[in-house]
């Protein structure tokens, strides 16, 4: 029996072997969106798989190709389309590094004594840990540790901005994104 085990590290090999292919990503996203509304439940022997989801299908890379055959090997297992879908989204943050798809912010009164806070942003990829790196006027602020998402304003930043930088870090690798800056009178 094919197990949803089996179905992952299968993904994860042919994301490896095409590590040259720069639209894997997007490959994957694709076929795990097509898997989501896929209502047949066979491989395509037995059921015919919706015309995304086919291999050798026109314009369809190796890769894709590669991940198809994966894909019938999983329903002729009894691999749901739900779960591999599933397997596929999940797989993606051992396979790539988070990438940012909006900015952290910022929010809080640019004054002396108050408290700034920062969002992590939005990332894909599913990262697992975030660091913060406080900077008044693009300079690293002493002491404002890298594990807190709040920085209390202090004398030294009055007449500056202050922004903040957030590492995404997934087992892929990490990426950082700048929020906005927050004017200090």
């Amino acid at each position: 029996m094919f197990t949803i085990t089996d179905f992952t590290g299968q993904i994860y090999l042919n994301a490896k072997i095409h590590n040259a292919n720069p639209n894997r990503a997007a490959e994957l996203n694709a076929i795990a969106a097509a898997l989501s509304t896929d209502p047949s439940t066979h491989d395509t022997t037995i059921t015919r798989a919706p015309t995304g989801l086919q291999p050798g299908q026109h314009g369809n890379t190796r890769f894709t190709n590669d991940v198809l055959l994966v894909v019938n090997a999983g329903k002729g297992g009894n691999l749901t389309p739900l779960a591999m879908s599933n397997a596929i989204t999940a797989e993606l943050s051992k396979i790539f590094p988070p990438v940012n798809t909006s900015a952290p912010a910022v929010t809080g009164t640019g004054a002396v004594g108050n408290t700034l806070t920062v969002t992590n942003g939005n990332w894909t990829y599913v990262p697992t840990s975030y660091a913060y790196r406080w900077q008044r006027n693009g300079t690293p602020i002493a002491g404002a540790g890298a594990a807190n998402p709040t920085y209390v304003l202090a004398a030294a930043d009055s007449g500056t901005n202050v922004a903040c930088i957030v590492t995404a870090t997934n087992a892929a690798g990490s990426a950082s994104a700048t929020s906005n800056a927050i004017a200090v009178a």
